[in-house]
């Protein structure tokens, strides 16, 4: 009890500092849609003030952090908070109906009821619209947490029933921390930041042989430009666009080569904060050397470019012979 709300004050302090004192007066909602990207601590700080109600041994309206029933909702074992999520692909209107049943049923260690809804944007029409009943004639003993990274994919009718609390991105030092603390190296962590700012996302990609290779083949394309090598052009065919071969992908391989780019700029500008490719530091200093602020602008601006065109669904091979030529030209 006591790390999560560690990390729940030091993640989102303004979100806390808010429920905290609304739990202390005694005036929380009935219901409440929290939105963010995943990573940011919406469970868990549904499952927080989830305890502060349930707790034996309150101290001012707020968990003790010692009894049993504060354990086992952080645990996600009590029986009077019930969560759903999405049954595949979406949130199905008969999982909504079993949870409208247990609305009508009182708790089984007393009244109150925690009801958590994750990924609530993926509801189907006819589960959003079987919720409305609760949102609209609240039980004034049961409060619903809906959590969703998408909140313009909710029904008008749900978002104007909740209250609604943005979940702030975390920082890139804040996420960094977080990713050491789970034992990734270094090397890893400085990569990801830059490509996420969500903590699930990040520990995801670090886990993903393909992402982890990809990193690989970016850095090394971006090597054979800036050598201006000619085989560059060639490793589009080779390398490139065997291993990278959605849309997505095209996008991250422009990624890894713009964070290359931008580790030498603030390299050559001595502005260096956190690098994308910290390992690389010393050869990303030689090359710093070579290259006039204005030529690393430019080819940035290449890139920017070049991305803009995968987004419209230009052909990712042309489009990555294209930059390459003129990256080595430029």
């Amino acid at each position: 009890m006591i790390k999560i709300e560690d990390n729940l004050r030091s993640m989102q302090p303004i979100i806390y500092k808010q429920l905290e004192k609304t739990m202390k007066k005694n005036q929380l909602t009935h219901a409440y849609l929290f939105e963010g990207v995943s990573g940011t601590g919406k469970k868990d700080m549904a499952l927080w003030v989830a305890a502060s109600l349930f707790c034996q041994k309150p101290i001012d309206n707020l968990p003790c952090k010692e009894c049993t029933s504060c354990s086992r909702v952080l645990k996600q074992v009590h029986p009077d908070v019930i969560e759903i999520a999405p049954d595949g692909l979406s949130i199905k209107v008969e999982q909504v109906r079993q949870l409208k049943a247990e609305f009508s049923k009182s708790g089984v260690e007393g009244q109150q009821k925690v009801f958590i809804i994750e990924d609530a944007e993926k509801m189907t029409a006819g589960a959003a619209n079987s919720l409305l009943k609760f949102l609209e004639e609240p039980n004034g003993k049961a409060i619903a947490f809906l959590l969703t990274t998408a909140k313009q994919r909710l029904l008008p009718t749900i978002l104007s029933r909740c209250q609604l609390i943005h979940f702030r991105n975390l920082s890139k030092q804040r996420l960094l921390d977080e990713l050491e603390k789970k034992e990734l190296s270094n090397q890893q962590s400085a990569l990801l930041i830059h490509l996420t700012n969500s903590l699930e996302t990040a520990i995801l990609m670090s886990q993903d042989e393909w992402f982890i290779e990809a990193s690989k083949i970016g850095y090394k394309w971006f090597i054979q430009i800036v050598n201006k090598k000619a085989e560059s052009f060639i490793f589009v065919q080779t390398d490139v666009m065997p291993h990278f071969k959605e849309r997505d992908h095209y996008l991250l391989a422009i990624d890894l080569l713009l964070l290359a780019y931008r580790d030498v700029l603030k390299t050559h500008y001595k502005v260096v904060d956190q690098l994308a490719y910290p390992q690389h530091s010393e050869q990303i200093g030689n090359i710093a050397e070579q290259f006039s602020g204005e030529k690393l602008s430019y080819s940035i601006e290449i890139l920017l470019q070049s991305r803009k065109k995968l987004e419209s669904n230009v052909n990712a091979q042309g489009v990555f012979e294209q930059l390459t030529l003129l990256l080595i030209r430029g």
